[in-house]
């Protein structure tokens, strides 16, 4: 009789294939995932959510695209919507973008090297454990060698505890010769 798959089982299957489909799509393919901080494009998306992007570089008025931007010395990546497409002085073509949630267009030039691909789908709340992954994993790695440090005390001091057999024996017929030499007394017992 064939075996049932247990939940454990098939939820352990069900994360290795995310994970692997994952990583291939982000080495093999270019994709990547990012965590939104900011409100500036909802109600579509949120602080928050985990939004996918694959690389293109065939963009539209429309699109929501992700770029990388200088400010202060400090590289920011941001997803905002494409609402222009002009060109500068030097007859190169360049991007105006807005946040949805933004009443005025942003004050820079998007240049198409600047992006880095398109916006493929969100995943709503995932950015939140996305964000938060590596102290989690942290935590659980903190927390199983606590486990096992406290299993492994716990193992090597019941050791310790549990005496020999040698007085254990001797100490029980010690107590059961006393028993019998009590009951062998005249007036008690059978004998």
């Amino acid at each position: 009789m064939p075996k049932r798959p247990n939940i454990f089982s098939i939820l352990s299957a069900f994360f290795l294939v995310v994970t692997l489909l994952v990583a291939v799509l982000h080495f093999a393919f270019g994709f990547q995932y990012v965590v939104v901080l900011t409100d500036s494009m909802k109600p579509k998306i949120n602080p928050g959510d985990l939004v996918v992007i694959y690389p293109s570089r065939d963009v539209h008025p429309g699109d929501v695209v992700l770029y990388r931007i200088e400010l202060g010395g400090t590289e920011y990546r941001i997803i905002h919507r494409v609402v222009a497409i002009k060109t500068d002085q030097e007859g190169r073509i360049y991007y105006v973008t807005k946040g949805d949630n933004r009443k005025y267009t942003d004050p820079w030039r998007v240049y198409p090297d600047q992006v880095v691909g398109k916006l493929l789908f969100v995943i709503p709340y995932v950015g939140r454990l996305y964000y938060y992954l590596p102290l989690i994993i942290t935590a659980l790695i903190l927390s199983l060698m606590a486990i096992i440090g406290y299993e492994l005390v716990k193992i090597l001091l019941e050791e310790e505890e549990k005496p020999s057999k040698g007085p254990a024996i001797v100490l029980r017929r010690s107590r059961d010769m006393y028993m019998l030499r009590r009951s062998r007394r005249p007036g008690r017992g059978r004998f």
